[in-house]
């Protein structure tokens, strides 16, 4: 068994094709091919089902994934550690985001972290919130900025704190609400809420916000999640209903249109954190990112998390 037929192989399962594997990696496609079917014949079973279009992992091949991702992930950490003999720190570090953090906070960040470590390479993964934590779970990503109500009650996953941010109320300036000073959550009820974090459009709240209209014993009249910030401003400002966004979110998509009010409540807060998988040792790269993002200064119209 070669290094070169695992690395073909798991870029064929994370790209979803022999051509994405062949353009990722700067090889031929028939070479990844040629590969697979080696490392196949090593193993004595079949890895990718070739008679589907796109192909897909057989049962064996997902079993195998995990492994060979492992494999790569230990060696990559070896060569960061032999580096690290000589003062360097070597790797690629993919990180997924919201598209809040993508556009707040990620430039400036990693603008400051090739500053310090010139040999780290940081991928962004920029995707609806809800996806994040599932991100991690398929090893698409090393480390992800994800709000903890996604996470806090998945085992699979730990997480440290780095910032937190209030959530605002968005509504038409014809509504009732247009021009308060605060508002109070129970002030929802009867409502058409819409919140981010779905990438399908999918009925009901964000996790955020379903807890705190749970706390407050609010029922809506109907809830939406959309893809994104933007279209839940575009649909605010259409008069669909009222929205709720981070302070982060907010200066992202601007106002224009919409009247961005306080709540009243001191709860009304997105905590934000940087989680990874707990079964997963993160390389010295990701190490060095985690170490970073943490003692980072965090986006402003936040404060850093106690």
């Amino acid at each position: 068994m070669h290094l070169d037929w695992i690395k073909a192989f798991v870029a064929v399962a994370e790209k979803g094709g022999f051509l994405q594997a062949a353009q990722s990696l700067g090889r031929a496609q028939s070479r990844i091919s040629d590969q697979v079917a080696k490392l196949e014949a090593d193993l004595g079973v079949v890895l990718v089902d070739r008679a589907v279009r796109p192909v897909r992992l057989t049962v064996a091949g997902e079993l195998f994934l995990g492994h060979a991702q492992d494999v790569l992930a230990t060696l990559d950490t070896a060569r960061a550690e032999a580096l690290a003999l000589s003062g360097s720190t070597y790797g690629t570090v993919r990180l997924a985001c919201m598209s809040s953090v993508a556009g707040a906070f990620v430039p400036r960040l990693i603008d400051r972290f090739s500053r310090v470590e010139h040999n780290i390479e940081v991928n962004v993964l920029e995707g609806p919130t809800a996806t994040l934590p599932e991100v991690l779970h398929r090893r698409d990503a090393d480390l992800a900025v994800v709000p903890l109500a996604y996470v806090l009650n998945d085992p699979e996953l730990q997480y440290i704190s780095l910032w937190d941010e209030p959530l605002r109320l968005l509504v038409h300036p014809a509504h009732r609400l247009s021009g308060s000073d605060g508002v109070a959550v129970s002030a929802l009820t009867g409502e058409t809420v819409i919140t981010p974090g779905s990438g399908d459009g999918a009925r009901g709240l964000s996790p955020e916000v379903a807890a705190l209209l749970g706390e407050a014993g609010v029922t809506v009249a109907s809830a939406r999640r959309v893809a994104s910030p933007h279209t839940l401003v575009s649909m605010v400002r259409s008069g669909l209903g009222v929205g709720v966004l981070s302070e982060l979110a907010v200066r992202l998509t601007g106002t224009e249109g919409i009247d961005v009010l306080r709540f009243t409540e001191p709860g009304a807060i997105r905590h934000t954190v940087l989680a990874w998988r707990r079964d997963r040792k993160n390389s010295s790269a990701a190490q060095q990112l985690c170490t970073f993002i943490a003692t980072h200064r965090p986006p402003e119209g936040t404060t850093r998390a106690r």
